[in-house]
Order: structure tokens, then C-alpha cells, then sequence
């Protein structure tokens, strides 16, 4: 994953901070201390702006590097054949490419982009991703007083860098708030991902996993599966993993063995909640200047 948003600059970090920006809440992981997650609410009438710089004070954080990584509520995407134009100037050229498919005007926004696979059909595509850029602008300049800005990118493409390279895989996640989503990723490159509405249960900690209805949370997944290897023509994954709250993980893990004969992995292994996954994979890519 080597999303990037192009309006700001990048420094060499001193030491980093993966941070998790959602509607919600700030949750932050430092490199130095990765099994340890800090969570940090929004107010209601609070700004993420504000929220951000007294998270930054009461953490003594000052002098640090952040990575951030966007929640659903601060980006869009949306998916498009990729225009016939040198890889170099297409940055430059995406708000053209794409001012009849958003609903603002294009000077308001910051873009940025990911290639994807082929098309059934083989026409190459890309997934754009935009976000207003008076608001990122804000986010920045909060900040910039504090610490170094070094990346912004969005949480999906984040959770890419949590799986081996090597591995194609699927990703089961689910945090607290946020609908159940399902992830392609193919050698830390987000391929595809659907959403699974009905789920919200899954938020109740107090629910036991006997009463959990597992039959139609896989039924949707043998849906979403198809789809992605029937219609749009992706590889089958090798390997499946959750990132589901701790009560359901262990009855989901036998019933996908039951079902569909694959071993799952968890990526929070009872160390870190979900929600707290974004930040911890946007810190696991390195400094841009070295993987430039």
C-alpha cells in the first residue's frame, strides 16, 4: 500500500506514531510500544482538530512523527478505469479524470489513487480516494505546532500492511460503531472489500457466542467470496483472518474450519481491540522516503 495524499510534506520521522482517526475517537499506537493502544473520545462538541492537539499535551507527545489513518466518515473512494496517461502525471491529472463523478467541486478536494486488478475484461483500473482538503488543511496545521505530519492515508488500505507480504488473504473485521467489512489483500494491496450490513450485535460484549447467529454471517461471506472470484475474476485467498471482537473469534474460527476447511488467523490475539488495527498498520509501512 503506498497511498499517499500529495498536499503536504513528508519528514523524516524521530520517532512515530500510528494514529487512528475516526468520528468517534483517536487511537494511537507508538513504534516504540506496539502492544499498547491509547484511546482518546471526541467530544460532541468538540473538534477532531482540538481533540487531536489535547490528546498530543496529555501524552507529552510533542516532537513526534505522526502517521494517520482515516476513518470511513473522512475519505470517499470510487472506482474508475484507469486514464491512459503516464503514471507520473496522473496524480496531477485525477481531479480532471474525475469532476463529473463527485459531487464537489474538484479545487475543494485532495486525491490520491491506488492501482487495481484488471477488469474481467482486462481493462486496467484505479481507486481514487478523496477527501475535502480544507479539512485535512485543518487537521495539518493543528497539528504541524506539535509534531511532524508524515503521512496521511485511509484505514483500509492501513490494514493492508498488517498481513505478509507474500500472502493473499481475506480480512474479517469488525470494530465497535462501524459496519462488518470484509477485505481482499493481495501482497499488502488492497483489492477489494464489501461491506456486511446486520451485524451490529457483534458490538454487544455481553452476547454469548452460542446465541450468535454464525450461519448467516457465513452465508454472507460465501456471497462476498463468490463475488470476488466470480464477477471480478480475483484469485481465491489462501489465507483468512479476523480481527472480531474476542467473544465471537474462537466459534467463528471453528465454523470456518466446519465450512469452508481454512484455518484463520486473529490479528488481535487478545493484545489490541479492533478499532485499534488502522493505527498500528499505518505504522508499519516506513518512512516514505525509504520505500520511494
Amino acid at each position: 500500500m503506498r497511498l499517499r495524499f500529495k498536499g503536504f510534506n513528508k519528514t523524516k520521522p524521530i520517532a512515530r506514531l500510528g494514529m487512528y482517526l475516526t468520528q468517534e475517537n483517536i487511537l494511537a499506537i507508538d513504534e516504540r510500544d506496539q502492544n499498547r493502544v491509547c484511546l482518546r473520545p471526541i467530544a460532541r462538541h468538540e473538534t477532531a482538530e482540538a481533540a487531536l492537539v489535547s490528546f498530543i499535551e496529555e501524552q507529552q507527545w510533542q516532537g513526534r512523527g505522526i502517521q494517520l489513518a482515516l476513518g470511513r466518515g473522512w475519505y470517499q473512494q470510487l472506482q474508475l478505469p484507469k486514464p491512459k496517461l503516464p503514471d507520473e502525471e496522473l496524480p496531477q491529472a485525477l481531479p480532471w479524470c474525475v469532476r463529473d463523478l463527485v459531487n464537489e467541486p474538484v479545487d475543494n478536494l485532495l486525491f490520491d489513487y491506488i492501482d487495481l486488478p484488471p477488469s474481467p475484461q482486462g481493462e486496467a483500473k484505479i481507486a481514487v480516494y478523496y477527501s475535502p482538503r480544507d479539512r485535512l488543511a485543518g487537521l495539518v496545521q493543528a497539528i504541524s505546532p506539535l509534531c511532524k505530519v508524515i503521512t496521511i492515508g485511509v484505514d483500509e488500505l492501513a490494514m493492508a500492511n498488517l498481513l505478509p507480504m507474500e500472502n493473499h488473504g481475506l480480512v474479517l473485521y469488525k470494530a465497535p460503531g462501524q459496519e462488518l467489512t470484509l477485505l481482499f489483500i493481495h501482497q499488502q494491496q488492497w483489492q477489494f472489500s464489501r461491506i456486511i450490513r446486520g451485524f451490529q450485535s457483534l458490538d454487544d460484549e455481553s452476547a454469548s457466542a452460542e446465541a450468535f447467529n454464525v450461519d448467516n454471517l457465513l452465508l454472507e461471506l460465501q456471497r462476498s467470496i463468490d463475488y470476488a472470484t466470480g464477477q471480478l475474476k480475483l484469485a481465491p485467498p489462501e489465507h483468512w483472518y479476523l480481527a472480531m471482537p474476542e467473544w465471537v473469534t474462537p466459534a467463528l474460527q471453528q465454523s470456518i474450519v466446519r465450512v469452508f476447511n481454512m484455518q484463520t488467523r486473529s490479528l488481535t490475539a487478545g493484545e489490541l481491540p479492533p478499532q485499534a488495527l488502522p493505527a498500528l498498520g499505518i505504522l508499519q509501512r516506513e518512512n516514505d522516503e525509504k520505500t520511494d
